[in-house]
């Protein structure tokens, strides 16, 4: 048995609260940098605003991943699958994650990964109309603890550039995804990076917390 692809929680919510047209910053997006000042390159391994502070987010699972910022976090419980979404708004765009379950299932039982990659881009696309999202060069993989994984990028007809990756953890799944202007693909890229090296599942160690640490 396969457990459900139901993985549209995180894209729903990137959608909901951002506007890209043409490739670029729509005024009053959720999108657009928060007031302050701003370097072209904050750091070798960040391009966000010099004041942003990267925090670990640890889910109730033990999954802990760290975001550039005080993430939105949004809870729902629908069809069988609890999900769990913390996403980020950045200079370029959003990054967050989600953690999915869906109790009363064989926690050996795989998650559809690969129908969930086309879920999430479909539950973007029905919420912002003018994106046409669509995930390119799908492949699967296996993280460095062992758990299996579907990743692809993300392009959209107006210029915007993504990444997404679901991993299947046993008993949760846990979905990485960032959407940002193609102008700044760099800087959405190395950020993704950074976020997918800072990820430890529930049977891993914690990294050691750089900065403030949230628990939900």
């Amino acid at each position: 048995m396969i457990r459900p692809s139901k993985f549209q929680r995180l894209a729903l919510l990137a959608a909901s609260t951002t506007v890209i047209t043409g490739g670029a910053l729509a005024h009053g997006s959720a999108f657009a940098a928060e007031a302050g000042p701003r370097t072209a390159q904050v750091s070798a391994t960040s391009h966000l605003d010099a004041t942003t502070q990267w925090r670990q987010i640890t889910d109730s699972s033990g999954i802990t991943v760290r975001l550039p910022g005080e993430p939105q976090v949004q809870k729902d419980n629908k069809d069988g699958i609890i999900s769990r979404d913390y996403a980020v708004r950045t200079g370029y765009g959003v990054m967050g994650f989600a953690v999915f379950e869906a109790p009363g299932t064989d926690p050996s039982a795989p998650w559809d990964l690969s129908g969930g990659i086309k879920d999430a881009v479909d539950g973007y696309n029905t919420t912002d109309t003018h994106a046409h999202l669509r995930s390119t060069g799908d492949h699967e993989g296996t993280t460095k603890t062992g758990d299996h994984f579907v990743e692809a990028k993300l392009a959209g007809a107006d210029g915007r550039v993504g990444h997404i990756r679901i991993v299947d953890h046993g008993r949760q799944a846990l979905m990485i995804m960032t959407v940002g202007t193609g102008e700044q693909q760099h800087a959405v890229d190395q950020d993704y990076q950074q976020v997918l090296d800072s990820i430890h599942g529930p049977d891993h160690a914690a990294p050691t917390p750089v900065g403030p640490a949230t628990s939900t």
